[in-house]
């Protein structure tokens, strides 16, 4: 049975190697190991009979706006429910610290839209812009779309 779980630095190797692994199918943003120590605590791991099959992250910008990132399951486990799985612990754990929003860059809209989640001009996440993209390589002509999921208050139904 498959199981989320917080990130421990003894995953850090994993996740580098994953993403280095999907890096260019998925135009993830490579991540140095050093990068990937320091921000431990921003990763899940999925694990399969204790093997470990995924990983998802989910990084802080603001009081208000958090983003999924590095977002990768292993090809022999796709399509079978485990990105599910990774997408709503993340969600989950956003709401939980008090985000109000979490975004994602992505070549797989139709995904994120299933889960809630609207599309929205890249201008709207500045954060994002400075931060990441303007070192990539693919900078200002970036082929992802950017999609917002915003979590209701209490009030709203």
């Amino acid at each position: 049975m498959a199981k989320v779980r917080f990130a421990k630095v003894n995953d850090a190797i994993f996740i580098h190697k994953i993403i280095k692994k999907y890096a260019l199918e998925f135009d993830l943003i490579p991540r140095s190991i050093a990068d990937i120590y320091t921000q431990i605590r921003d990763f899940y791991i999925l694990e399969e009979n204790k093997k470990r099959i995924g990983v998802i992250g989910l990084h802080i910008y603001w009081d208000d706006l958090g983003e999924i990132r590095s977002f990768i399951i292993e090809k022999n486990y796709r399509n079978k429910g485990y990105g599910t799985k990774l997408l709503d612990f993340a969600i989950k754990e956003a709401k939980k610290i008090g985000l109000k929003s979490v975004f994602v860059l992505t070549k797989i809209p139709d995904f994120f839209v299933k889960y809630g989640f609207k599309k929205i001009p890249k201008k709207n996440l500045p954060q994002k812009i400075w931060k990441d993209c303007f070192n990539c390589p693919k900078f200002p002509d970036c082929d992802e779309h950017s999609l917002i999921y915003y979590f209701k208050n209490k009030r709203e139904k």
